[in-house]
């Protein structure tokens, strides 16, 4: 089962409008996470839905706006996928990569003249492409610009954290 994300470049200029509004974090389009649903092992599955946290489950993908709300998910990957394995093989990067989902271009941030390319957040499991922002390692956070952008991003992107609290609780998943 997926729910399509938005499919025009103003569609997605008002989700980054609410994040730089809200959170202070400019061009962001949307805060991506994988949620480990627990499951009865499926008949005859073998360990295809046992995950590294040792119980079997499903996945539920998901990116989310602003507002706490889903904008996209994709639900039943088996457990011992890795999110970046359903992100690569899903509807959503195939519409990026082909230009089907329509991100705005690229214009500058705020009080800068060059143009910054609109993108999702996520934390650092995933590569960082031109569409995908991610924090700086530990290892090279050495200056306060960088410390305060870490900041910013993890801020941001603990709303789909919050999301999968709210429909857990209300689910009792």
């Amino acid at each position: 089962q997926v729910m399509s994300p938005p499919k025009t470049p103003e569609a997605w200029k008002s989700i980054a409008e609410l994040y730089s509004a809200r959170w202070n974090f400019h061009h962001t389009v949307g805060a991506l996470e994988g949620k480990h649903v627990a499951i009865k092992k499926p008949a005859k599955s073998g360990s295809i839905f046992f995950n590294y946290k040792r119980y079997f489950s499903i996945i539920l993908f998901t990116l989310v706006n602003a507002d706490y709300k889903f904008i996209w998910v994709d639900v039943g990957a088996s457990g011992s996928a890795s999110d970046a394995t359903i992100f690569n093989d899903c509807e959503l990067t195939s519409g990026i990569n082909d230009g089907s989902i329509k991100l705005p271009p690229a214009e500058p941030l705020p009080g800068d003249l060059e143009n910054t390319g609109y993108f999702f957040i996520r934390d650092d499991a995933f590569l960082l492409k031109l569409w995908l922002m991610k924090p700086y390692t530990r290892s090279t956070v050495h200056d306060d610009a960088k410390r305060i952008f870490n900041y910013r991003l993890c801020r941001a992107r603990r709303l789909v954290e919050n999301a999968f609290g709210v429909l857990a609780n209300r689910y009792q998943f």
